[in-house]
């Protein structure tokens, strides 16, 4: 049943971060470990940007704009939307957006999302309409573009429906485009409290958006399918707001900072998504922010700025703080991104913190904020991050250039509960140093006392597989069978011989359980291997 099953040709499904926020919800939530140092993997600083875009990463590779200078007047663009290798940060292609030479009516070039091999990209701005251009995420060359013109910016970010369609916003409107030939799905007229930062959240079945509504702002959900607004919150009084909605990982509350720099009206709420209405939770004073991309853990925890800057974490069913990390600082204009492990740690970025250029910053901490597990200091780092992707790769980019930091081991996938009575775990120990004479220790536990395996692949796939998921796929490798032991641990020595500097390989275990009926099989999660 195994080596049947093992050698099945299954879709291709790693963890990306596709859009400002990482996932169509843009709470920021992965499901890789991200590292707990700021081990540097690569840097790639062969341009220097004027401002640093936001990086997107689809299929083992790195998208961001890099712009050496503003577009001018009869001139050249200044600006490339460039590829990267996600392990060896080299350059695999640049492309520069069509440019009419007339600033008016067409301006910088942003990066708008990369899904399905496919990365996006626009000239659009505040009343400058442009159409959405696609290019091929390999090579590179140009799919289709749009036909619709949107006044959609970098600020604004997309969300992407589960079939890959583009969910547009701007100031005026929200649109479902065509990914596949860039047609025009559907289009909603909206307002917007401000021009900017209008960009949506989406779950499998709504898309929402926030408008005024009497007396403030409300958060709406349109229908994905139809775009027809089917309900909307009770109002949040003050009229401004440069914030995105953000939805939790089980897309049963939605969530909404509406702050303006007014600390009467300004409040982060929760609302409770029940199909037939957006109800209320709760509300609690939070900062001022702009452009803020937030972030909520597995546990539904969410990472937040109290009024005086205080980094905590709020109880998702009270808004009530569980934690604090204190006051960070520099926090600058206050336009924070987040990106959020599987295994709780929390990556958090100042964002537009300009002046000194060198006060651009990214905080690493665990789940409880206990500790500062450590902090990389950024030249203006804007949207640049940090992202969080395959084999627990995080990915920041400031002026100065694009730089990836991961760990040698790291956790990816998940894993599902079992007879054990628990999630089955993979760890790895020993050295990641390639060559003979080098070996890996592979621990697996809370599994059954039952005959297992472990196996190994080329690359990071999550799909169905007996009561669990595989996780480790391209080409496999079994490795020879074990008996797990009493208390439901398994070991393996792997000799390092093998495998050359740089290679990544991808280990799971893979276990018998009857016990627990259905396919009568199950796995742990999986860890990825860089060695050196």
């Amino acid at each position: 049943m195994l080596i049947a099953a093992l050698t099945l040709t299954l879709a291709l499904a790693p963890q990306n971060w596709s859009n400002l926020g990482g996932n169509a919800a843009r709470n920021g939530a992965t499901a890789v470990e991200g590292p707990l140092s700021a081990e540097l993997l690569w840097s790639n600083t062969d341009d220097f940007s004027l401002i640093a875009w936001q990086p997107v990463v689809d299929r083992q590779r790195v998208f961001t704009v890099r712009e050496s200078g503003f577009p001018q007047n009869g001139g050249a663009a200044n600006d490339a939307l460039v590829a990267y290798d996600l392990h060896s940060g080299g350059e695999l292609w640049r492309r520069t957006l069509d440019f009419g030479g007339d600033t008016a009516l067409e301006w910088i070039a942003w990066i708008a999302g990369a899904q399905d091999g496919r990365v996006y990209a626009s000239r659009a701005s505040h009343m400058q309409p442009a159409p959405l251009q696609a290019f091929d995420g390999t090579s590179g060359a140009p799919l289709w573009t749009s036909a619709l013109s949107v006044q959609t910016f970098a600020y604004d970010g997309i969300a992407f429906a589960a079939d890959g369609d583009l969910l547009v916003g701007d100031w005026v409107s929200v649109s479902r485009i065509d990914a596949g030939d860039g047609s025009t799905v559907w289009t909603h007229s909206r307002s917007c409290p401000v021009s900017g930062n209008c960009g949506p959240a989406a779950t499998q079945d709504g898309v929402f958006i926030d408008q005024p509504g009497p007396g403030g702002n409300v958060v709406t959900k349109l229908d994905i399918v139809t775009g027809v607004e089917l309900y909307s919150s009770p109002v949040m009084p003050g009229f401004t707001d440069q914030n995105a909605p953000f939805v939790s990982p089980d897309g049963g509350t939605v969530y909404f900072s509406r702050t303006q720099n007014n600390q009467s009206v300004d409040f982060l709420y929760a609302f409770e998504d029940t199909g037939a209405a957006l109800l209320q939770r709760w509300m609690r004073p939070v900062r001022w922010t702009t452009s803020h991309e937030h972030g909520i853990a597995a546990d539904g925890s969410l990472y937040v700025f109290l009024m005086d800057g205080e980094f905590v974490r709020l109880d998702p069913a009270t808004g009530n703080v569980t934690a604090s990390a204190g006051i960070l600082d520099p926090l600058g204009n206050a336009s924070p991104k987040t990106a959020v492990g599987a295994n709780g740690t929390v990556y958090v970025s100042n964002g537009w913190a300009s002046t000194p250029a060198g006060n651009g910053r990214v905080w690493a901490f665990p789940a409880d904020l206990s500790a500062q597990l450590f902090v990389l200091p950024l030249d203006r780092q804007n949207q640049g991050g940090p992202a969080l992707a395959q084999s627990g790769t995080l990915i920041v980019c400031d002026r100065l250039g694009v730089h990836a930091y991961r760990e040698d081991f790291s956790h990816f996938c998940s894993a599902s509960p079992n007879s054990s009575g628990a999630p089955g775990r993979l760890d790895v120990s020993g050295s990641s140093q390639s060559g003979a004479g080098n070996s890996l220790v592979l621990s697996a536990s809370s599994v059954p006392n039952t005959p297992g395996l472990f196996f190994r692949g080329t690359t990071q796939i999550s799909a169905p597989f007996g009561d669990g998921l595989r996780c480790a796929g391209g080409t496999i490798v079994r490795l020879n069978p074990v008996l797990v032991a009493s208390g439901g641990t398994a070991q393996r020595v792997v000799d390092n011989a093998p495998f050359a500097p740089g290679e990544l390989a991808n280990f799971q275990f893979w276990f018998r359980d009857g016990a627990a009926g259905g396919a009568g099989f199950n796995t742990t999660d999986a860890v990825s291997v860089r060695f050196r």
